[in-house]
């Protein structure tokens, strides 16, 4: 029996004309195509006639764009959506100018841009959301549940008396099931809701595909920024950072993972704190006990989601790429660039992984001390003009 390949796996588009799949890849094209002579561009969009209402999603972009959960959430809002309800998205965001994407093909027919400044607190974004809701008088609200995303969900349900599901693991035959958080597969202890009796989804991942076969509109506009509030009583002592291996693999921005090509495990932990990146492994490195188990990166291990993923010495075995498919932005140094994880990487560095690390960590600490020294001369120069 021959395995089947799926045909819709992402895929890039060779110079010749070829489609090439990468093993654990995400970037590429997805080929839509219903007949052999259809194309994915032929898409038209889902609306068809003015919008009576609309199903609302709350998402904050990362880096100018949408990551893969809140795609997903808004993919979820399409299929959601009636025939004559829109798709608005409602988009807190530092720098609405620097989102640069692609609305129509994400399926959403409003992105609605909510400029925040840095003195933006919870209860004001919160407060502004709720105003928008109101206006907007959605049938149903989703949001990612994670982050700020599940945070302002979580506070407009509450203010405004939302019937609520969290934690949402799937969306068919009109409801909506939530897993059981002891369980660990489908089980009965999984709790599910007609769909007609919810007002908010809190969504978890994978929950819908987002290759849609339809557009939305894709207008775009940007609201005013909420009204700073200051709570009574309560000072802001800004943002502290917490340190990045103290953070959990699947909630890392930035990890550094080691294979079997670093011998030098005391250098690697050195470079991975000073670059401010979470530990991670391959199996083989773990089996091999130069790491712990729970830093263990693949099928056997641990799915991230980091945004960069720098792998250090490992090979990408099938396992360790299906661990790392949903990462972002992933950088390899290895001497073989015809490896697995060249393929699936953004940049690959040929280079010896040891000296590559010592490189790395002098032009660090060189770079920050150049800093401090540069902030101490500026010090002095500054009490110098006020004596």
């Amino acid at each position: 029996m021959i395995r089947r390949v799926d045909p819709r796996r992402p895929a890039l588009i060779t110079a010749q004309g070829l489609r090439r799949i990468v093993l654990g890849g995400t970037e590429g094209e997805r080929d839509l195509r219903v007949g052999a002579g259809a194309h994915a561009s032929v898409r038209r969009p889902r609306l068809a006639q003015a919008a009576k209402g609309c199903v609302l999603v709350i998402a904050h972009p990362d880096c100018g764009s949408f990551d893969e959960h809140a795609r997903e959430a808004i993919a979820a809002a399409a299929l959601l959506a009636q025939a004559d309800e829109a798709v608005v998205v409602l988009a807190p965001c530092a720098e609405p100018d620097a989102l640069q994407l692609d609305a129509a093909a994400l399926g959403l027919d409003r992105l609605e841009l909510l400029p925040l400044a840095a003195s933006t607190t919870a209860d004001a974004l919160a407060e502004a959301v709720g105003q928008r809701w109101q206006r907007l008088q959605p049938r149903l609200v989703l949001a990612p549940d994670r982050g700020d995303d599940g945070d302002v969900g979580r506070r407009l349900a509450v203010a405004r008396g939302l019937r609520t599901a969290a934690g949402v693991v799937e969306i068919a035959e009109g409801r909506a099931r939530v897993r059981d958080q002891g369980g660990v597969s489908r089980a009965a202890g999984d709790a599910t809701a007609a769909m007609d009796a919810l007002q908010l989804l809190l969504i978890g991942r994978q929950v819908a595909r987002t290759e849609l076969p339809f557009l939305g509109l894709g207008e775009r506009v940007t609201l005013e920024a909420p009204a700073a509030r200051r709570a009574l009583g309560l000072k802001d002592l800004g943002v502290v950072a917490g340190k990045a291996q103290q953070v959990a693999l699947e909630e890392a921005d930035f990890i550094m993972a080691a294979g079997n090509g670093v011998t030098d495990v005391k250098l690697f932990h050195e470079l991975a704190e000073a670059l401010g990146a979470a530990v991670g492994a391959s199996r083989v490195a773990v089996d091999d006990g130069r790491f712990p188990r729970s830093q263990q990166i693949g099928a056997t291990g641990k799915t991230v989601q980091a945004r960069g993923y720098l792998a250090m010495g490992i090979s990408g075995a099938v396992q360790h790429l299906q661990g790392i498919r949903e990462c972002r932005h992933v950088l390899a140094v290895n001497t073989d660039v015809s490896s697995p994880i060249a393929q699936r990487s953004e940049l690959t560095v040929a280079e010896d992984v040891q000296a590559l690390m010592r490189a790395l960590l002098t032009l660090v600490r060189g770079g920050r001390a150049s800093h401090a020294a540069g902030d101490k001369a500026a010090s002095s120069s500054k009490s110098l003009e006020m004596a």
